[in-house]
């Protein structure tokens, strides 16, 4: 069992002030905002030695330590494993031996809750909230069995003596918050959180937990006014020191993440903007955000009208096909090797194709993005004469050498990263070569020539 004491770095005979006096030495050293865990514990040892009837019950459980010790290690040891049966019966043991030992009761409840027991755990909370009518943890954890059961109005009852007792619990806080939106009642939760931000009259790092939360709601909202208006806030409250604004960088990082995750592109790129203003070297935000970049930029060529559908499809599938059905996809580019046979088709796709390359650079700068128009290009020119450097040399894109360089392209050069770099390299320069091979001899016998001895070498020592 933890001790107590030595978290809030008191002796065992302190006196009530020594108490508050110790706890607020260790959260001024251990801010919640920073050291979430940190403060739990903090807030848990201050919450049982306050009382002065959890403390005395506290200090009884050290007349049974021996007793206790032997079993307490192996409910850790279930706990570990996440056998909650075994658990469970370990802990009713140890209340036949001491039965007036809150803490154990408390990792009880715990247990009947992760077991989705819930009613259960009630009965234990219940009965420890008649005992420590103000002890935020035991608050939270009723609240929190509510919420499973969704009695949402119930919940909140609980999370709000939290707050009242705890302004500062984030858990007590997001509790609140929660309650309402699984009520659906989001403009509520929005009341409770701004009010939570404006009690002390001022807009400081304090904040910094309820206007995370305020993101969350505006997200659910689509209020993007009023998230970039919180994004400024908390733009503003982010303190000098590093270490602060490295904090709300990761927390807004997270939640980007997490939105990324929910294909919640544009909103996730604002908050990854505040970040990278707070933090502009971290490599994972920056690669998040070019992430989510290439994803806003894909959306908005999906529904730009003025491009010609099938020239968008690979973009389709490319960044939104996992959301679509396989038969969906399969009929997708059959429908577009169709078209392909069309004179009229393969110009309209070629023109939307080059709009795509001066609309969206971003997107076509992409390396497998723009392999993958290069080719579907080189189908669209194979089919109106025109041919790129092999095919020109040996007049035929189907021929047998040029199907060895094809096999060389895929399956040697593009599994690799400088491979694809080497194949990029060719379909940007080899369609104005090829023109020029094409219109002389010489220089196409050289390249033929230099061509077989590759080819040679291709096949007997890499394409056996």
């Amino acid at each position: 069992m933890k001790n107590y004491y030595e978290i809030l770095n008191i002796t065992k005979n302190a006196s009530q002030e020594e108490i508050r006096s110790g706890y607020k030495k260790m959260l001024r050293k251990y801010p919640p905002e920073k050291e979430q865990e940190k403060y739990k514990e903090i807030r848990e040892a201050y919450d049982t030695l306050k009382d002065e009837k959890s403390r005395k019950n506290y200090d009884a459980y050290f007349h049974h330590e021996k007793d206790i010790k032997s079993l307490e290690d192996k409910y850790t040891e279930y706990m570990e494993a996440k056998n909650y049966n075994e658990a469970e019966k370990v802990l009713k043991k140890i209340l036949i031996i001491s039965p007036e030992i809150a803490h154990i009761k408390d990792k009880l409840g715990e247990v009947f809750f992760l077991e989705k027991l819930y009613k259960k755990s009630i009965e234990i909370y219940e009965k420890l909230i008649k005992e420590y009518p103000d002890n935020v943890d035991y608050l939270i954890k009723l609240a929190g069995n509510y919420s499973q059961l969704e009695n949402y109005e119930k919940a909140r009852i609980y999370y709000r003596k939290a707050y009242d007792l705890d302004d500062s619990n984030p858990d007590a806080i997001s509790g609140v918050m929660n309650s309402y939106i699984g009520e659906n009642k989001i403009s509520e939760a929005i009341s409770f959180l701004n009010g939570d931000i404006e009690k002390d009259n001022k807009l400081d790092f304090e904040d910094f937990f309820a206007l995370s939360k305020l993101l969350e709601c505006y997200i659910i909202k689509n209020d993007m006014p009023n998230l970039k208006n919180t994004l400024e806030k908390i733009k503003k409250i982010a303190p000098e020191d590093e270490e602060s604004k490295g904090f709300i960088s990761w927390k807004l990082g997270q939640l980007a993440a997490k939105l990324s995750d929910m294909g919640i592109y544009e909103y996730s790129k604002e908050i990854l903007e505040i970040s990278l203003k707070l933090t502009p070297d971290i490599d994972p935000i920056k690669e998040l955000y070019k992430h989510v970049d290439l994803y806003v930029e894909a959306n908005k060529l999906v529904k730009d009208t003025n491009i010609y559908a099938f020239s968008k499809l690979l973009i389709l599938n490319y960044f939104f096909g996992r959301d679509y059905k396989e038969s969906e996809r399969k009929e997708w580019f059959e429908n577009l090797n169709y078209r392909l046979r069309s004179s009229s088709e393969r110009e309209k796709i070629k023109q939307g194709i080059y709009i795509i390359e001066q609309k969206y650079p971003k997107l076509f700068k992409e390396l497998e993005i723009k392999i993958m128009y290069t080719e579907l290009l080189a189908t669209i020119n194979k089919s109106t004469g025109a041919c790129y450097i092999a095919t020109a040399v040996y007049g035929s894109y189907d021929s047998d050498e040029v199907l060895v360089l094809r096999r060389f392209r895929d399956e040697i050069l593009k599994p690799t990263k400088i491979g694809r770099k080497m194949v990029a390299f060719y379909y940007k320069y080899s369609p104005y070569l090829s023109k020029k091979l094409k219109l002389n001899s010489i220089p196409s016998n050289i390249i033929k020539f230099i061509l077989n001895r590759f080819i040679k070498f291709l096949n007997r020592y890499i394409l056996k």
